[in-house]
């Protein structure tokens, strides 16, 4: 069997009418129909796991979040903990130094500790003062976080709502995937073996659909650039399967 070129026919035994409305050439519609089905959906599934793995770094990103928000809270909690400790420890210091005082004989031990006593004091103060500005972050940063944390929990849900969508849909598309390559086996064995020939040819040269296109204005719908008057003669008037002079991709008319 001869090739093609420029428009001309592919057979001169080959006596396919290149009108959609042909049973024969019907069937080749048929299997270029489930091979693009296919095509797509093999596309989408190809760009699943990506998508996912998306979905699973921004779900990482808003619960890492939650975690820092958390953690600077209990910072503040651990540091006002902390205060509370020192405060009560310097105040077990003034008592001591208190009764200590009941005990010296000598004014300069008095007055040594009553010195001690003002400093201890000076600094449990200060440590007050500290401790009511830490509950007052406290308080803010609780409430900061619990707002937080409330809307990225609601985001995350949404994030785990999509992914538990795409993983259904990736299963769907497995699932389509198998039924349309039954459909193809079937359309394949219904197609006439010289168009089929030539199909699968222009499907190994053009990679990705469509590998059959009307002609539209005397365009070639596939590449949208006009055919030759050999190509226009050869679809319409010789009724042989013909294939665009441009892009190669076979051509009818339909009606």
């Amino acid at each position: 069997m001869g090739r093609m070129h420029h428009g001309r026919p592919f057979s001169q035994q080959l006596f396919t009418k290149m009108l959609s409305n042909n049973p024969e050439f019907k069937t080749l519609l048929l299997l270029h129909s489930r091979d693009r089905r296919e095509k797509s959906l093999a596309k989408e599934l190809a760009n699943l796991p990506g998508i996912l793995n998306g979905l699973e770094r921004k779900i990482a990103v808003e619960k890492e979040s939650i975690a820092i928000a958390t953690q600077e809270l209990k910072g503040m909690e651990t540091l006002n903990n902390s205060l509370e400790t020192e405060i009560t420890s310097i105040g077990e210091q003034v008592a001591r130094q208190k009764n200590k005082q009941l005990e010296v004989k000598k004014n300069e031990e008095y007055q040594a500790l009553e010195n001690e006593i003002a400093s201890l004091l000076t600094t449990q103060s200060e440590k007050e003062d500290e401790q009511i500005a830490v509950l007052l972050q406290i308080d803010d940063a609780r409430e900061t976080a619990r707002i937080a944390e409330e809307k990225i929990s609601l985001r995350v849900v949404d994030l785990e709502k999509q992914r538990s969508e795409l993983l259904e849909r990736e299963k769907e598309l497995k699932q389509d995937l198998q039924a349309i390559a039954v459909e193809i086996s079937a359309s394949r064995g219904e197609v006439e073996t010289p168009m089929l020939e030539v199909y699968d040819r222009t499907k190994k040269i053009l990679t990705n659909p469509p590998y059959v296109a009307p002609i539209e204005d005397q365009k070639c719908s596939g590449c949208n650039l006009r055919v030759s008057n050999d190509v226009i003669s050869s679809v319409l008037v010789e009724q042989k399967i013909t294939q665009c002079d441009q892009c190669g991709r076979i051509v009818y008319v339909e009606r």
